[in-house]
């Protein structure tokens, strides 16, 4: 039986694959294949463009009047009064501050030196062993005793003679030594009254390094400090265009660092401007009966300098600028924006003052996401603070 022939090749291969060395049997078999690729690769075309095309009539047509809205976020507009303050850090300082340094050395009989003990005035500090200043006292005593009975006889031996007067009482006491013995007794009880150091007034102790009884203690040692935090002054440091605003008794808003409000007053201002740092100096004097603000916190301070009103007070991110430097906000007005040109009459970092006849308190002003907006434009209004979830669809 006779093999089928193979199939014809195409015009001009048996030459090509002659230049190609190749026999016209292989060159039949590799068209054969590539052939079948291009077939497979057609038919396959074929299929994704049939399911592209049911896709597309089963996806609706979007239409061309859908409603874009932006969303935009309004404040209402209030009729209260702008105030303008001028704000600073100070430090909480005491009233009264003394340093606990003995005017004598000895060792320490009596001890109440404790960190951040509260001692009310007169009370006994610290006391050392007074028994060698008593001798000394006791001493001096007796020597003033002895001067005193020598001065005495020279007296009565004068009046006898006549000779005593104002001048000469003088010289008496000098020569018998009544003067010097009264000086010794008078120095020996200023000692005496050193071994024992008494609050002077009521406050806290501060103490870094703790004091043991029965411990030697030198002359002028710093033991620690009693502080009368009952009232704290704290210095604010203003700029020099800012200080002739503020005089003695205007009220100062301070916040401590945890946060807590307090207020105090203005104690005085300083006559004289730092050179380089061109501030003025000011000091705040403050209540601190509970005791909550501590020496040395840091305190932010803000002094009411002015007070402004007007129409409307709008809050300071609703204006913006446009081309050619004029300022407008948009007004809200049944889901339309506005834009009205305004010229604020006062402004701060936080705040503003309109006085235009369309601005009236309860008016609902964007203020934020407004930067794009042109007039006359539909927006889905956002309240300040409202909070809106992503998959509500309007």
């Amino acid at each position: 039986m006779k093999p089928h022939p193979a199939p014809p090749c195409p015009v001009g291969i048996t030459t090509w694959e002659r230049r190609r060395g190749q026999s016209p049997k292989q060159t039949c078999t590799m068209y054969s294949q590539y052939s079948a690729t291009l077939l497979s690769i057609f038919i396959l075309c074929l299929s994704l463009s049939a399911c592209s095309g049911a896709d597309d009539r089963e996806r609706p047509e979007r239409p061309d009047d859908v409603d874009i809205r932006p969303d935009v976020t309004f404040a209402i507009a209030d009729d209260r009064p702008l105030h303008i303050y001028i704000e600073s850090q100070g430090v909480a300082e005491p009233i009264r501050d003394i340093t606990v340094r003995p005017r004598i050395s000895g060792f320490i009989a009596e001890n109440n030196l404790e960190d951040g003990e509260l001692v009310q005035q007169g009370e006994t500090i610290l006391a050392f062993d007074d028994q060698e200043w008593q001798y000394q006292l006791q001493q001096a005593e007796n020597e003033y005793e002895t001067a005193l009975v020598a001065y005495n006889i020279e007296t009565r031996q004068r009046q006898n003679r006549g000779g005593n007067d104002g001048n000469g009482d003088r010289m008496v006491r000098i020569s018998t030594g009544l003067a010097a013995a009264e000086m010794l007794m008078e120095r020996a009880k200023l000692d005496l009254s050193y071994t024992a150091i008494k609050a002077p007034f009521s406050g806290k102790l501060s103490v870094p390094v703790a004091v043991t009884s029965g411990a030697y203690i030198s002359a002028g040692s710093e033991l620690g400090r009693l502080i009368d935090d009952s009232r704290l002054l704290i210095r604010f440091d203003v700029l020099e265009s800012e200080l002739n605003r503020l005089s003695r008794g205007m009220a100062v808003e301070l916040t401590t660092p945890s946060g807590q409000r307090k207020v105090g007053e203005i104690r005085s201002l300083a006559p004289v401007v730092d050179f380089e740092s061109k501030t003025g100096q000011v000091v705040v004097e403050v209540d601190n009966s509970d005791r909550s603000l501590r020496v040395g916190m840091t305190v932010e301070g803000r002094i009411r300098a002015e007070t402004h009103s007007g129409t409307a007070r709008v809050p300071r991110e609703s204006i913006l600028e446009r081309d050619g430097g004029r300022t407008l906000l948009f007004k809200l007005n049944n889901n339309i924006v506005e834009w009205v040109y305004v010229d604020p009459e006062f402004a701060t970092s936080e705040w503003a003052i309109i006085n235009h006849n369309e601005i009236a308190p309860g008016d609902t002003i964007a203020v934020g996401r407004h930067f794009a907006l042109s007039h006359l434009q539909q927006v889905r209004p956002r309240m300040l603070g409202q909070i809106v979830r992503e998959d509500v669809v309007e």
